[in-house]
């Protein structure tokens, strides 16, 4: 069964700062699972 480690981030800022955070988040391996205005939940599998 795979398993994952999870992380909610607050990234306040508007689209240029915000598309640079998610590129950056998805670069190290996080997956976006669900945002909810400025809380943004990422999870990737366990190592």
């Amino acid at each position: 069964m795979q398993k994952y480690e999870y992380k909610c981030a607050f990234i306040w800022g508007w689209s240029k700062r915000t598309t640079r955070v998610l590129n950056r988040y998805g670069a190290e391996g996080w997956e976006l699972v669900t945002a909810n205005w400025v809380w943004f939940y990422f999870k990737r599998p366990k190592l």
